[in-house]
């Protein structure tokens, strides 16, 4: 995300796909827009339950591991657990999305089989609250080592189908030998396309 804000992009376009006040936010600054949003962007992990709860219009950090990817293609492998910094949401826009604001975490789409609803490169908002199958969703899965981001359907007769919103990738079903190894992260409860 630093990596981002330095090259000058509009972090309130990246983050809502709203155009800021020409502002170009520097890590460590807190910036609020005329709606009352509130962004602050933090290096490194939190420390303390007041780094996770920023002060201010009932802000949460979220952590953001920056090192993990879900595929939006044939897999990807998580290489880590540990957050390498925060973003700070509004709590009452994550419940808004109907997300638990405690539970959630800020991870990166890598490839093109949910585009157009989700690009490569883009920022995902995961609740890892809901670890659960939910019919139409775009969930985060682990799949063996993979790691997916795809909208997932419950099927009658008890298999799984992974949907890309991509015409290009056909569905995939997950059988009883590979259900096993299915385990659901969490639901994308918002993402942030970046330029």
């Amino acid at each position: 995300m630093a990596a981002i804000i330095e090259l000058g992009v509009d972090i309130f376009f990246v983050l809502t796909g709203k155009r800021g006040e020409d502002i170009t936010p520097r890590p460590g600054t807190s910036v609020r827009k005329q709606d009352g949003t509130v962004l602050k962007v933090y290096e490194g992990e939190p420390q303390s339950e007041a780094d996770r709860n920023p002060p201010g219009d009932d802000l949460i950090s979220l952590p953001f591991y920056q090192d993990v990817a879900a595929s939006a293609g044939p897999g990807a492998v998580s290489p880590s657990d540990h957050a390498d910094s925060v973003i700070a949401f509004g709590r009452s826009f994550l419940r808004d999305q109907g997300a638990v604001p405690e539970k959630c975490s800020v991870i990166w789409a890598r490839g093109d089989s949910m585009a157009p609803t989700i690009p490569d490169a883009s920022l995902l908002i995961v609740d890892l609250s809901q670890a659960e199958i939910a019919n139409g969703c775009i969930m985060v899965i682990n799949i063996g080592e993979d790691l997916l981001v795809k909208r997932i359907r419950r099927r009658l007769d008890g298999l799984v189908d992974l949907i890309s919103d991509n015409p290009a990738y056909p569905p995939e079903t997950i059988g009883p030998d590979m259900m096993r190894q299915l385990r659901v992260v969490g639901r994308v409860v918002y993402f942030c396309r970046t330029p």
